[in-house]
């Protein structure tokens, strides 16, 4: 029962995220058919139809936001070459991903291969218009290995056929996870080549964080550590930044559920509220507030669950091994019937990463 009410909930979340992201969509969308050139607006709707794909699961859906995606990013540039997001990301930069998200979703090869060369032209065109910017660079050294990655990404799902759902989901997580540590290293490149860009660092706290939510309690706290410390070099390098102290709010509150000490625990939490607080206070817009508070509320409960899966795999790695000395319970591993509510945090956790991410795209947003 315990699981069922976590994975309702989780559920809940998601859809909750969903149409936060949906609702922006809808403001941009107003926006621009308020003045139809305004290139900002239609930049932050591609932006944002974008991660609508990244985070949706159905195929279809996914394709069809991606499409919308690159439709209105293609606007913007037609409109303003040099159009910006209002997080100061180029419309050219998220057009460029938007096109390599293609090129993995793509099955037929020959249309992959075009969606892989309309994404390498629009990186171009971005590091030619922001030639110091070193995630531009990084993006271009990744495309080096483009199909090396497709292929992995389609020979790992390829391997998912004829699998339990149970163990697809394990698989998938593994995916995830490889995925992060992947990119939490490029981050760290970067940061290390350019110790002074306040940018990269929070990018590297973000991954850092996301990686950490799928990670054992104790590996999960570690990086939650690590990533709230690069938040603090981030506003010391760029004090001003408004998206920093959010950020660390939210870190501090996640080590507040990693913290296995309870008084410890207690007082980070306190002190996540103090900094949650003070963000609150100093944004004067009615509506930003709402949103803020809507996705604090999100992630806490995100976070409550997630806390419920570690508690649950620390049993059932107690339960492993008392069955090891039990022959009776032999061959009963933590996924098998009789375990189903951990299994069901299995789902939980990509659930809780998706919400993740989700609030950082809107709290970016502000």
């Amino acid at each position: 029962a315990t699981s069922k009410s976590a994975m309702q909930a989780s559920a809940e979340q998601l859809s909750e995220m969903l149409v936060a992201m949906q609702s922006q969509c809808q403001y941009f969308r107003a926006a621009t058919e308020s003045n139809p050139n305004d290139d900002v607006s239609f930049a932050n709707w591609g932006s944002m139809l974008m991660h609508l794909s990244m985070v949706s699961e159905d195929q279809e859906t996914k394709k069809k936001y991606l499409k919308e995606a690159i439709e209105r990013l293609e606007r913007a540039v037609s409109l303003n070459p040099n159009s910006k997001t209002h997080e100061g990301e180029l419309a050219y930069f998220n057009l460029g991903n938007a096109m390599y998200f293609a090129f993995f979703l793509e099955q037929n090869d020959a249309k992959a291969e075009k969606h892989l060369s309309d994404a390498k032209e629009k990186f171009a065109v971005s590091m030619a218009k922001d030639p110091g910017n070193p995630m531009h660079t990084q993006m271009m050294e990744q495309l080096e290995t483009a199909h090396e990655q497709r292929k992995a990404a389609h020979e790992q799902l390829a391997r998912l056929e004829g699998k339990t759902e149970e163990e697809k989901k394990v698989e998938i997580l593994n995916l995830q996870k490889q995925m992060l540590e992947s990119v939490v290293d490029s981050h760290k490149k970067a940061v290390q080549q350019h110790p002074d860009n306040a940018g990269n660092m929070i990018e590297l706290a973000k991954s850092q964080f996301e990686l950490a939510m799928l990670c054992p309690r104790k590996d999960a706290h570690v990086l939650f550590e690590e990533a709230a410390k690069t938040v603090e070099a981030a506003l010391r390098a760029k004090p001003q930044d408004t998206s920093a102290p959010w950020l660390h709010a939210i870190l501090t509150q996640a080590l507040s559920y990693s913290e296995t000490d309870k008084e410890k625990s207690r007082a980070l939490l306190a002190k996540a509220k103090a900094e949650f607080d003070s963000v609150m206070r100093l944004e004067t817009d009615v509506v930003k507030r709402e949103q803020l508070s809507k996705e604090k509320d999100i992630f806490n409960t995100s976070m409550q669950n997630w806390k419920q899966w570690q508690d649950l795999e620390s049993k059932a790695d107690a339960a492993e091994k008392a069955n090891q000395k039990s022959p009776a319970a032999a061959g009963k591993g933590p996924l098998d019937t009789g375990n189903e509510e951990l299994g069901g945090f299995v789902v939980l956790v990509g659930v809780v990463v998706a919400i993740g991410v989700g609030v950082w795209l809107l709290t970016r947003k502000k």
